[in-house]
């Protein structure tokens, strides 16, 4: 089931004029260590910002917590796999708040063109541990009362 559905469109040209400005400082601000590890490795750093930010913004919708109440930009990220899928980590804190919030896996899928980045994540709620139904005597079938 469905806990929630987040999305973010961002004009890549503002992520890079920020990266622009102030450098190291908004990659310091911004990435997860694993993200950082990624960064370092990438051509296009303004494109491989906006898209990371597009997907936090559009992961702690989903959450509906945005950024104001109890998550941090480096609370969640997104790292993509050796297959190239991008995958929803999250800090120890961010951990925390997505079980108290029952968020069991999520998806996060990142495009960009013409400029424009977008981010669209689904958060499906934790399932609930699995109860051994209880056994109960058998009856036999039900008589009805005298009167």
């Amino acid at each position: 089931m469905i806990f929630g559905i987040g999305i973010d469109v961002l004009e890549a040209q503002r992520m890079h004029e920020t990266h622009a400005r102030f450098g190291v400082r908004i990659v310091e601000r911004l990435l997860m260590p694993e993200e950082r590890v990624q960064f370092e490795r990438t051509q296009r750093p303004g494109r491989f910002l906006a898209m990371r930010f597009a997907a936090k913004e559009a992961i702690v919708k989903a959450m509906g917590t945005g950024f104001a109440h109890g998550m941090w930009l480096r609370d969640v990220g997104v790292v993509q796999n050796e297959w190239g899928k991008p995958e929803i980590h999250y800090s120890e804190r961010g951990e925390q708040m997505r079980r108290a919030l029952g968020i069991g896996e999520g998806h996060v899928t990142l495009s960009d063109e013409a400029g424009l980045v977008v981010a669209v994540a689904v958060l499906l709620r934790a399932s609930a541990p699995r109860r051994t139904p209880r056994r109960t005597p058998r009856r036999g079938p039900r008589r009805a009362k005298r009167q």
